[in-house]
């Protein structure tokens, strides 16, 4: 979803790996495939994985609950 507007307030989607680079921690609440976690991982300072979507990567800034 690019845009929409919710309870009054306009929200806009940002491209993933600028997002990540933004955030101070990525959680992983929801398994996509369309997703690029090896990019996810890559452009994150933190990542938390509750999906175990990120199965077989390794990398000291990577957690999995």
């Amino acid at each position: 979803v690019e845009d929409l507007r919710h309870e009054g307030q306009d929200l806009a989607s940002i491209p993933v790996g600028e997002g990540c680079a933004a955030a101070d921690c990525v959680v992983i609440v929801t398994d996509h495939k369309d997703f690029d976690y090896a990019r996810v991982l890559a452009e994150s300072k933190l990542v938390v994985d509750t999906r175990n979507a990120m199965k077989g990567m390794r990398s000291e800034k990577l957690f999995r609950l």
